[in-house]
């Protein structure tokens, strides 16, 4: 039988979710009007992450980015999430960190890992400063959408009205006591860049993933390295270096391939879409690529230009459907 599409939780089932993953050490606790802080028991280190809820609800089992490094390395995790794009601007939330900090929350671990990606990477920068010492590893931040520092960023517009100040503000200068920062983003997407840029510091190490697609940490966790970053960066071993290499995992992942493939065509690169299809094709045999290869090579041709490698035109194969328009 073939296999069935995942469904969309619906609220009332997530929430049963998360009650049952709080336990009876933990607790999953409302706090104002669009936002569940759930925390989960465990070891010394304590992870705290941020994303919405809608991005949950999507994903099977319906838990926080957080499960997986936790369940792997006995960590206790302390997971924000939101309810639509709310990026975090609620003044409950502000006093619920307020009074973790002062209650002393955080010096019960050893270790503070603040992550998130997105949105949840502007959440978790901006409250880091509530753990001074900590970790705090962000995939594709955002500093602000206050129009008077980012007036570049253009998207986002029903988000523009919120208070962007001034407790938790500015996600890139609530870093400044972080022991360290990773930050990942691609360096092709000129906003997400930018935003890039402001994480600024000594103690900030950054982690290019060109081409990466629009949501990274979804990319990441699909090529199964989301993990190992996060552990990495609580050991203090994750470096360029080592981020490129497990960034590598990325050419064998079809969704990766098919996006950059969908990059090629809104650029007149001929000879760069060629390399980009040759490469898939070998991978996959796909006939997208087949038809994006033949197609990049003949206007190479026409160019008098010569081809990457020896990459020869690829004749269609037995099963490969009519191209529809668009595709």
């Amino acid at each position: 039988m073939p296999a069935t599409a995942h469904q969309s939780m619906t609220r009332a089932e997530h929430r049963v979710a998360l009650t049952a993953a709080a336990g009876e050490v933990g607790y999953l606790r409302q706090v104002g009007d669009d936002h569940l802080a759930l925390h989960r028991d465990g070891g010394d280190t304590l992870v705290v992450s941020f994303e919405m809820l809608d991005d949950m609800r999507d994903r099977p089992g319906g838990l926080p980015i957080s499960t997986g490094v936790a369940r792997k390395k006995g960590w206790a995790t302390l997971d924000i999430m939101a309810e639509g794009r709310t990026w975090f601007r609620e003044d409950d939330l502000f006093d619920y960190f307020d009074g973790l900090t002062d209650d002393g929350f955080f010096d019960d671990y050893d270790s503070v890992v603040f992550m998130g990606g997105g949105m949840g990477a502007y959440g978790a920068a901006a409250f880091s400063v509530a753990a001074p010492g900590s970790t705090v590893f962000l995939v594709q931040p955002y500093a602000t959408l206050a129009r008077d520092i980012a007036p570049w960023e253009r998207r986002f517009r029903s988000s523009w009205v919120l208070p962007f100040g001034p407790r938790y503000s500015n996600a890139a200068r609530m870093i400044d006591g972080a022991r360290r920062v990773f930050v990942v983003t691609d360096p092709t997407e000129d906003a997400d860049a930018m935003h890039a840029s402001l994480f600024q510091g000594d103690h900030v190490t950054r982690l290019p993933a060109p081409h990466a697609g629009g949501d990274i940490l979804a990319r990441l966790d699909g090529i199964g390295i989301l993990d190992r970053l996060v552990a990495a960066a609580e050991a203090d071993t994750l470096t360029p270096l080592r981020f490129a290499q497990l960034w590598r995992a990325r050419r064998d992942h079809a969704p990766w391939l098919t996006g950059l493939l969908r990059k090629t065509d809104r650029i007149d690169r001929p000879w760069l879409q060629a390399l980009v299809a040759g490469h898939i094709l070998r991978k996959t045999n796909g006939p997208a690529a087949r038809r994006r290869l033949n197609a990049a090579l003949s206007k190479l041709a026409a160019e008098g230009r010569k081809a990457p490698g020896n990459l020869e035109p690829s004749a269609p194969q037995r099963g490969d459907r009519t191209l529809l328009a668009g595709e």
